[in-house]
């Protein structure tokens, strides 16, 4: 899906920090940053004094606190949330249809999937992309074009079931399959670029990596 707006929000999450080659690669053209909650001390660190800090603030010390004018903190103390869904919804509330986030990686498992949850509830509010050092995570709107060299690693994962699921310019084709939750979307390439997935129903991600790793 596209959208007209450009506005960009780059979003720090309080998961394993972002290397400052991957921030490198997403500062430029990014219009505010926002932290949630615990992610301040991330954006801290990078030398980015967050337009924006949204959460509970159970991770936010008063040293960090003291590094933030007091008129950034917005608290959003809803437990049935999590700090990294407040700040999308904070994000988007705030004309950013672009997001970038990062952090949002190692821990908890079960917060690593909480986190990649925000992609599926804000799905048509916004583009979306979770970032680490090894992928770039989005969710498949209807189509989305895929980009890259050749050789490029692509991993599929349906949540749930995913009906209708095609593919153009990658190795291994996809022809109006139904994609269960399971293994079999991982590690494709892609062969043409740019390649094109397309889903016709359910949720779908996209990850795509920051390394080429060909199959022999």
């Amino acid at each position: 899906m596209a959208f007209t707006s450009r506005v960009r929000a780059l979003i720090f999450a309080n998961g394993d920090p972002p290397s400052s080659a991957l921030l490198g690669s997403l500062t430029s053209g990014v219009d505010m940053v926002i932290a949630a909650d615990g992610g301040t001390r991330h954006s801290l660190d990078a030398g980015l004094v967050p337009n924006a800090v949204v959460g509970d603030f159970d991770s936010v010390d008063d040293e960090v606190r003291a590094k933030v004018p007091a008129d950034r903190f917005h608290r959003a103390g809803r437990l049935d949330t999590t700090d990294l869904e407040k700040a999308v919804a904070f994000a988007i509330e705030n004309s950013a249809r672009e997001i970038d986030i990062v952090g949002a990686g190692g821990g908890r498992s079960d917060h690593a999937l909480a986190n990649l949850s925000v992609l599926t509830i804000h799905r048509g509010k916004a583009s979306i992309r979770l970032h680490d050092e090894l992928f770039e995570i989005s969710l498949v709107d209807g189509e989305t074009t895929v980009e890259g060299p050749v050789g490029t690693v692509i991993s599929l994962f349906a949540i749930g079931e995913c009906r209708g699921v095609s593919t153009s310019g990658m190795r291994w084709e996809l022809h109006d399959f139904t994609l269960p939750f399971g293994p079999r979307g991982v590690h494709n390439e892609i062969a043409r670029s740019p390649a094109t997935v397309t889903v016709r129903s359910g949720d779908l991600l996209l990850f795509k990596g920051r390394f080429i790793e060909k199959h022999l």
